[in-house]
């Protein structure tokens, strides 16, 4: 019996991630920035995406991928488990969800599971190495489902942005508002909430409060210790050393990975953004 886990290119995964008891497959999200198309896969230059939307005075928008792009990747396994970004800010779940109906039609045999993760970036990695375990456990299909159905309200993304442009542009976030921000040195923290929607937590002050501020929040939230953490970031390794420095003696766990983040997280997140799944 064959695996795959799918994702959406919202993980931060590249096709050279491997796994150790499924092949990854990754399907591609697209940026459109004025009339410049980005496809979210191991070709897309990212920082020619920034330097496009940083000059593009309009709103940029996303497209999630075809439930083709989906139903390709499902019917080449004999057991599919797809990892999606959350419904509530685009309509790839949706996507996956018909390329599933499809796949069952024509090939009643195989089983695919669709799982929405509220989330995206770190927090789709870790539920996807969670699944990669348990198929490595030899577990019936459907208690693998349930189980990672319920890893998944365990897991969260807490993230932090210094960048506002695109909140702005997109009017979510007034001009005025945004400049004093940024002037102000002030970090937006926030956080996926439990329904799959942007839920700002905090405004900090200063790169360092900001940090410490985001790994405080994440031992209120769970215990930590030894427990999995997966960072994205856009062009912010400084960033990233500190915070893994803070996360080893503040949560007591080395198992830390790092991404950089694809055309979709770095649309959202922008220059400098911290993306943390755990």
């Amino acid at each position: 019996m064959t695996w795959n886990i799918v994702l959406d290119s919202s993980c931060d995964l590249m096709p050279q991630h491997t796994f150790k008891n499924a092949e990854i497959k990754i399907a591609p999200l697209t940026i459109r920035v004025g009339d410049k198309e980005f496809v979210d896969d191991e070709t897309i230059d990212v920082p020619q995406l920034l330097d496009a939307m940083d000059k593009e005075k309009s709103a940029s928008s996303t497209a999630c991928p075809p439930p083709n792009a989906f139903y390709e990747h499902f019917i080449t396994a004999d057991n599919i488990i797809c990892i999606c970004i959350t419904s509530n800010l685009s309509g790839t779940y949706n996507a996956a969800v018909q390329a599933a109906e499809m796949v069952k039609e024509e090939y009643p045999e195989k089983n695919v599971h669709v799982v929405n993760s509220w989330s995206t970036a770190g927090e789709m990695v870790l539920i996807a190495r969670y699944a990669d375990k348990l198929i490595g456990e030899g577990l019936p299909f459907e208690e693998i489902v349930e189980k990672i159905e319920e890893y998944a309200k365990e897991v969260r993304l807490v993230f932090t942005l210094e960048k506002f442009d695109n909140l702005i542009k997109a009017g979510r976030m007034k001009p005025l508002v945004g400049k004093v921000v940024a002037a102000l040195g002030i970090h937006l923290v926030a956080q996926a909430s439990d329904i799959g929607t942007v839920e700002l937590m905090f405004k900090v002050r200063g790169d360092e409060k900001t940090l410490e501020k985001m790994v405080e929040y994440m031992n209120e939230q769970k215990d930590m210790t030894g427990k999995p953490v997966v960072i994205s970031h856009c062009n912010n390794l400084k960033a990233v050393e500190r915070i893994k420095e803070l996360i080893r003696e503040r949560c007591h766990t080395e198992d830390i990975t790092v991404n950089h983040c694809k055309g979709l997280t770095s649309f959202y997140a922008m220059e400098k953004g911290l993306l943390i799944g755990y």
